[in-house]
This record gives C-alpha cells, sequence and structure tokens, in this order.
C-alpha cells in the first residue's frame, strides 16, 4: 500500500490510470478510503438481500385462495323474494315508471 502524505493534499477523486476520462475513489485520502469500504459494504449487503430473497426483494405475499364467482353465483340481491320487484307497491317514487331516456314506460303509462 502506498505510503500516505503528511501535508494531506491528496484528492478524494483522482483520474483514472487506465486511459479512460472517468474518475476512482483516492484510497490516498482517508474519506476516499472510507467511501471505498462503505461502497464494499453495501454492495455486499444488497448481494445477500437479493440472494436471501429478504428486504425489498421480498416476493409478495400469497393471498389467500378464494372460490371464482362462477362457481356459487348467489348474489346478496338474489336472497330476497324474487316476487318483490315484480309487484309495484304503493310507495314506489314516481320516476319508477320511467325509461332511462326519461319518457314513461308502456306499463307505466296504463
Amino acid at each position: 500500500m502506498p505510503q500516505r502524505d503528511e501535508g494531506g493534499d491528496e484528492p478524494v477523486f483522482k483520474r483514472s490510470q487506465w486511459g479512460t476520462n472517468r474518475y476512482v475513489y483516492n484510497a490516498n485520502n482517508p474519506i476516499g478510503l472510507a467511501l471505498i469500504i462503505i461502497s464494499c459494504v453495501v454492495f455486499v449487503v444488497f448481494m445477500y438481500l437479493i440472494q436471501a430473497r429478504k428486504g425489498p426483494f421480498e416476493p409478495p405475499k400469497q393471498t389467500p385462495w378464494s372460490p371464482s364467482i362462477n362457481e356459487n353465483p348467489t348474489y346478496s340481491w338474489d336472497e330476497h323474494d324474487e316476487h318483490e320487484h315484480d309487484t309495484p307497491t304503493a310507495d314506489a317514487t314516481p320516476s319508477a315508471g320511467l325509461t332511462p331516456s326519461g319518457g314513461e314506460s308502456p306499463s307505466a303509462a296504463r
């Protein structure tokens, strides 16, 4: 490992020696060395989380199975007496005899 200067003039980042214009952490600077160690620790932790499928990489929880709507077609509105809807009642609203277009239905005109 290279000797550190006591002057403290080392930059945190230095140009890569591989002939590119990229910058890398400088291990001769204490902050650069800390960034190198922190980066390695974060990488190892993320690799563990991915491999163990924990944290944000955990698969979604399975919901309990429920029967399809086609297997048991009973609905709450089917449980009432079917003849309630066939006979008009005295407390029916005046709009009950209207069609969706707003006019009276032929059965309500009688």
